[in-house]
């Protein structure tokens, strides 16, 4: 009787976690290219998931798993308002993402060393 329990104890923490996990997954929609880690990747939807266990963000192409992309996270600067957004630099027709934000987190720079001169920069997500 008692090993039943434990284990109804340990199932019942295991799915709340589980549920944990996936209410923090946004979708946003992306309506161009972009390059991210040396990798090109398409116009569409993608989920950002984040584990906060970990501190690490994912990024998804909803439709094709195998692309997705994985950073860490970090308290953002000077953001007060909560949400979920990519943020890219513009150089001419090409982007590059710059950011993930989630939240009062963010991923560090990942466009560094830009291969051409940034004109603009643009987020998308809530």
């Amino acid at each position: 009787m008692l090993m039943r329990f434990r284990n109804l104890v340990l199932l019942s923490a295991a799915l709340c976690t589980t549920a944990a996990f996936a209410a923090e997954q946004k979708t946003v929609d992306v309506p161009f290219s972009f390059v991210a880690k040396n990798h090109a990747y398409e116009a569409g939807s993608y989920s950002v998931a984040v584990d906060w266990t970990r501190s690490m963000v994912t990024l998804r192409k909803i439709g094709k798993p195998s692309e997705s992309m994985t950073w860490i996270l970090m308290p953002a600067a000077n953001d007060s308002h909560p949400r979920v957004g990519l943020t890219f630099d513009v150089a001419g027709p090409n982007h590059v993402l710059r950011t993930i934000q989630y939240e009062t987190f963010a991923t560090p720079n990942l466009d560094k060393q830009p291969k051409h001169k940034v004109e603009d920069a643009t987020t998308f997500g809530e």
